[in-house]
């Protein structure tokens, strides 16, 4: 399939799209995998999640305040749309990757639970004797914010402001949903004491493609459609 855009910029629709700002978006998208790096080091060094959250978030927002002041409204601009476009379309995906794995896990016969995770999150980060409300609701939170952050990361760093095909944009999400689930594989087993892993590798890696099927298919058009929508906007002002 032919690219989306042009060699001057436009989008299939022949309207101009913004200039590609690949620095600030490289700086965006490293300073998203903070939950990712977090998790990683609670688990290998036995450090505290809720702590480096904390640490790593409240460098990356001071990080992201310096840049955008210094870059300017282009630079704001930028980051402002990959990080809009990550948020709805991050949640949409994690939704049905959580979907695919509970209709998966029904045609399972054994009893693992693909959700018990979520649970295991909230204890680490507020406690097992906490309310089991309160436990559920941090645990999803923290599992629908990795989801959110990991599809910034793609739309900062793999998705070029939209300005790729379609067939590009699904083989980058499969190879970074993937990549996601590779790490699952190297750190959940251990940490978890996962009893049913043949069950957890099937299911987490199917979930984790249909992930990066709709990070690859709708994330460049979010980025694309807010593109439009500046530039009209531009054009009734003038």
């Amino acid at each position: 399939m032919a690219s989306q855009t042009d060699r001057g910029g436009r989008d299939s629709k022949g309207v101009r799209l913004r200039r590609w700002r690949p620095t600030p978006l490289v700086v965006a998208g490293m300073a998203s995998l903070a939950n990712g790096v977090s998790l990683v080091l609670h688990i290998v060094l036995g450090l505290s999640l809720g702590g480096l959250l904390a640490l790593i978030w409240s460098v990356n927002v001071a990080a992201f305040l310096v840049m955008g002041a210094v870059g300017g409204p282009g630079t704001r601009a930028t980051i402002a749309k990959a990080l809009a476009v990550g948020l709805v379309v991050g949640i949409v995906a994690t939704l049905s990757y959580d979907a695919t794995k509970a209709i998966l896990s029904q045609f399972d016969p054994s009893p693992f639970d693909p959700f018990a995770v979520t649970r295991i999150f909230g204890e680490i980060l507020i406690g097992s004797s906490a309310p089991t409300w309160a436990i559920t609701l941090v645990g999803w939170t923290f599992h629908l914010t990795n989801g959110v952050t990991f599809t910034i990361v793609f739309a900062c760093l793999f998705a070029r402001s939209g300005r790729i095909s379609y067939r590009l944009g699904v083989a980058r999400g499969i190879a970074w949903g993937l990549f996601l689930e590779t790490f699952q594989l190297l750190l959940y087993p251990g940490w978890l004491n996962i009893q049913f892993l043949d069950e957890f590798r099937r299911i987490s890696a199917l979930s984790h493609v249909v992930f990066g099927t709709l990070l690859g298919l709708l994330v460049p058009i979010g980025l694309r459609w807010i593109d439009r929508r500046m530039a009209r906007s531009e054009r009734g002002t003038r």
